[in-house]
């Protein structure tokens, strides 16, 4: 469970927040279905090497390209819920405006480099698509998990820049308690959210 909580209200951003969280929940249940097939597939090589000296040939394909997924199919939902790394002890000393300029700053800088990193994406995907870059044993082809890779970054900046337009309506309207961000809850607050 994360520490922090998303206010929600009806509000056209905190609207946009709710429809893309939908996006995202499915994304990180598809990331842990994921995660359920590499179990499986595991124990079938294991069994097949083990009992019948005959591994599955796909496995280190498989296995090479379901990974990246799993770890980009939940990164906006991670941000969304403000479940990722971060310096809560040094952000969490800030108050009222000035918090939310700090965040505002941060997700700005976030932005950019995400946006790097998804013409980056693009870039390759493209690349592999004219190239006709695969797999060596199964010569499974690499664009498809590529461009899964580029889609989950433009959703990761579609989640920074809404973020980024929440903290600055929190700059602008001096509220303490914005919509479409993760707050910091202290140990109570959690507590009882989570008993809710």
């Amino acid at each position: 469970m994360s520490d922090h909580a998303v206010r929600e209200d009806a509000s056209t951003l905190s609207r946009l927040d709710q429809a893309l969280f939908r996006v995202e929940r499915w994304l990180n249940l598809a990331a842990g279905v994921l995660v359920l097939f590499i179990v499986l597939f595991s124990v079938i090589n294991i069994v097949g090497r083990g009992v019948f000296n005959r591994p599955f040939n796909a496995y280190f394909d498989l296995m090479g390209q379901s990974v990246p997924l799993i770890a980009f199919f939940g990164l906006a939902y991670c941000q969304r819920v403000g479940g990722h790394i971060r310096m809560d002890l040094l952000i969490g000393q800030i108050k009222g405006r000035l918090l939310w300029i700090v965040e505002a700053l941060l997700t700005f800088a976030m932005i950019v480099t995400i946006a790097a990193l998804t013409w980056g994406a693009y870039s390759h995907t493209l690349r592999a698509f004219t190239k006709g870059d695969s797999t060596e044993d199964i010569n499974m082809p690499l664009w498809p998990i590529k461009g899964a890779l580029f889609l989950m970054f433009l959703l990761l900046e579609a989640r920074l820049v809404l973020q980024f337009v929440a903290y600055c309506r929190a700059v602008w309207t001096g509220e303490e308690r914005p919509i479409a961000v993760p707050l910091i809850e202290t140990a109570a607050e959690q507590a009882e959210r989570e008993a809710a």
